[in-house]
C-alpha cells in the first residue's frame, strides 16, 4: 500500500507542477505604466525636450477625483467634478514650469493640440473679460506613440532625418578659404593667388 500511495502522491505532484508551469508568471512590483512615464516615453518628439517636458506638466497638473468637492475651486459654466481630468493651469505658470516664454508655450501648445496630444478649451472670465483655457492630455495618442522597446540599444530617430530640408553647411562655416585665426592679409593673398 505504501508503494501505491507514493504512487498517488507522484501523480499528484507532477500535475501541481505541470498547473505551476501552465500559469503566467507574475512579477511582483510590475504595474502598467502611468500616463507620466508613457509621456517620457514616446517616440514624438524624440529630439524636442521641451515637448515632451510640457505634455508632462500638463499631465501631473491634470485634477484628479477626490471624494470632496466642497473647497475646490472650478471655473464658471463648469462643476469642480467636470473639471476631473483636465489641467487649468494658466499660460504664464506652465511657462515658468518649463523654462520658456508664454509666447512659445502658447505655439508648443497649438502643435500638441494639431498633432492630436491635447485637447483645449477656452472660457472666458465674466469678472475680468480673459480668455482661459483647460487642457485635456489624449492618452490614447501618447499609448499609440510609444517606443517600439525601451532599452540602451533601442535606435532613436537621426535628428535631422527631414529629406525636404537637407542639411547644407551654414553661411559663416569653415571651408577651406575660411579657416579660423587666419589673418585678413594671408586670406587676401590666397585670393590673389587664386587657391
Amino acid at each position: 500500500m505504501a508503494a501505491a500511495e507514493r504512487g498517488e502522491r507522484d501523480v499528484v505532484e507532477a500535475l501541481e507542477a505541470a498547473e505551476a508551469k501552465a500559469k503566467p508568471k507574475i512579477v511582483k512590483g510590475k504595474r502598467p505604466k502611468g500616463l507620466s512615464i508613457k509621456v517620457q516615453e514616446i517616440e514624438k518628439y524624440e529630439w524636442n525636450p521641451s515637448m515632451r517636458f510640457l505634455l508632462l506638466i500638463l499631465v501631473l497638473g491634470t485634477r484628479r477625483e477626490k471624494d470632496d468637492y466642497e473647497d475646490t475651486w472650478a471655473p464658471s459654466g463648469w462643476t469642480a467634478e467636470e473639471m476631473v481630468g483636465w489641467c487649468d493651469m494658466a499660460q504664464w505658470r506652465l511657462a515658468q514650469r518649463v523654462g520658456l516664454t508664454e509666447g512659445r508655450i502658447n505655439q508648443m501648445l497649438k502643435q500638441l493640440e494639431d498633432d492630436g496630444f491635447i485637447h483645449i478649451e477656452g472660457w472666458t472670465d465674466p469678472d475680468t473679460g480673459k480668455l482661459h483655457c483647460r487642457y485635456q492630455v489624449i492618452e490614447e495618442m501618447v499609448d499609440a506613440s510609444q517606443r517600439p522597446s525601451h532599452t540602451p540599444k533601442t535606435k532613436r530617430g537621426d535628428r535631422y532625418s527631414n529629406p525636404d530640408k537637407p542639411r547644407k553647411a551654414n553661411k559663416g562655416s569653415f571651408s577651406a578659404k575660411n579657416q579660423p585665426k587666419m589673418s585678413a592679409l594671408r586670406k587676401a593673398i590666397l585670393e590673389e593667388d587664386g587657391e
